[in-house]
């Protein structure tokens, strides 16, 4: 068992941990899940709308095409009903398409990748296969296997999630089975051509899932390595980069829903010495427990226990206020020197201690001026004899004898 596990917190991060669980369902925890999805709209936000109006183009183009070659204005109004179907087909995917592309960009808010990938591919899917059928019952050219482009186009990277792009692909067979059958007679049906979506279907799926696995596999691995980025090796906690991400994120959450937000700093008194008389090893250890110590007072999510640097520490309370910022101060001073870790060159006591300062954030202040302030009674506590908390004298906090 390493030291961390054994002191109470671990050094494996939610991002390792779901490596480590393995993502063989395609699926992580809901948290981690809401997060992937929110990074998938984002990345391909861009790429959905340009395929859908790539599509929209592409029909629209298409339905210009029919009134050249096939000289339907010449005949214009008086069309058979096939070709009336062919041009309604097309008109209706148009109408289809734009109405999903006003209906995402009206919700800036809402994921819209995923939806405008589903309208690309089922109005460019239906109105190819009404298309093909009406122009093969009618003995005119057409290009029977771009229907499996559709298929594939599924599966393609633009805002869909695996399950999403496997009902959908399911989707485009159905629908291209079910309007063969209804459009065309027996002797024009050729199994060859299912056969072949059929097995588009499965092979597309398969290359599906090996891509979004990877693509979930890199995102745990960026997790992990944005987490490194932001956590101190020794201790586990949260160092200097992760505090001051998180601080301004904490302050503004607080200041949107009216509660106070308690910054404490600490630092171990006589550190130096204590390495000097028992070794780096030995102060690596109580630094670990007086990490273990502070960790335990985050105990809730927007709770925050941090190591800025050498032997100081940071803790941040959500949700707390005046009376709670002088009992948790002396509760965490007290259990510091509960710990019982031996300090023989310290003047103050015979084990180790720590003298903390302690804000309460104000509502308009930056989270760099609360350090600033937090900081400034740090040094006070330290002038005022060690083992001890200050705190503004506005909020009345007792020292600790």
């Amino acid at each position: 068992m390493n030291s961390s596990s054994q002191f109470g917190y671990s050094r494996i991060g939610r991002y390792a941990r779901q490596l480590d669980v393995g993502i063989g369902w395609l699926r992580f925890e809901a948290g981690m899940e809401r997060e992937y999805a929110l990074q998938i709209d984002r990345d391909e936000r861009r790429p959905a709308m340009v395929s859908a109006i790539f599509s929209l183009a592409f029909m629209i183009l298409f339905g210009v095409s029919d009134f050249v070659r096939l000289p339907l204005m010449e005949r214009f109004p008086d069309l058979t009903a096939d070709m009336w179907g062919i041009l309604t087909s097309r008109l209706v995917a148009v109408l289809f398409l734009l109405g999903c592309m006003y209906v995402c960009h009206r919700q800036p808010g809402a994921q819209r990748a995923a939806p405008l990938s589903i309208a690309a591919v089922l109005s460019l899917a239906v109105c190819g296969a009404v298309t093909v059928c009406l122009y093969k019952r009618n003995h005119l050219g057409h290009a029977e296997f771009a229907q499996l482009l559709f298929v594939m186009g599924a599966f393609s990277p633009l805002g869909l999630r695996f399950r999403h792009s496997i009902v959908l692909a399911t989707g485009v067979v159905a629908l291209t089975f079910a309007l063969r059958y209804w459009l065309l007679p027996m002797e024009l049906q050729e199994q060859q051509f299912n056969a072949m979506l059929l097995l588009t279907l499965v092979f597309s799926a398969v290359g599906g899932y090996l891509r979004e696995r990877a693509h979930r596999e890199q995102f745990l691995l960026r997790g992990i390595l944005k987490e490194q980025a932001s956590r101190d090796p020794l201790t586990g906690l949260a160092n200097r980069r992760g505090l001051d991400e998180q601080l301004e994120v904490i302050r503004q959450q607080a200041r949107r829903e009216n509660v106070p937000v308690c910054l404490l700093l600490l630092d171990v008194d006589f550190f130096k010495r204590y390495n000097d008389r028992y070794g780096h090893q030995a102060g690596d250890l109580a630094l670990q427990r007086v990490a273990a110590c502070l960790d335990a007072f985050a105990r809730r999510p927007l709770d925050m226990a941090c190591r800025m640097g050498g032997e100081e520490f940071a803790l941040v309370l959500y949700d707390c206020g005046v009376m709670s910022l002088k009992d948790r101060a002396d509760e965490l001073c007290a259990d510091v020197r509960e710990l019982h870790i031996d300090h023989a060159t310290s003047d103050i006591c015979a084990f180790v201690t720590v003298s903390i300062g302690g804000v309460l954030l104000q509502p308009q202040e930056t989270a760099w001026s609360a350090l600033d302030r937090a900081d400034q009674l740090l040094y006070e506590a330290k002038r005022e004899g060690r083992n001890r908390t200050s705190a503004e004298r506005l909020l009345s906090v007792a020292a600790v004898a």
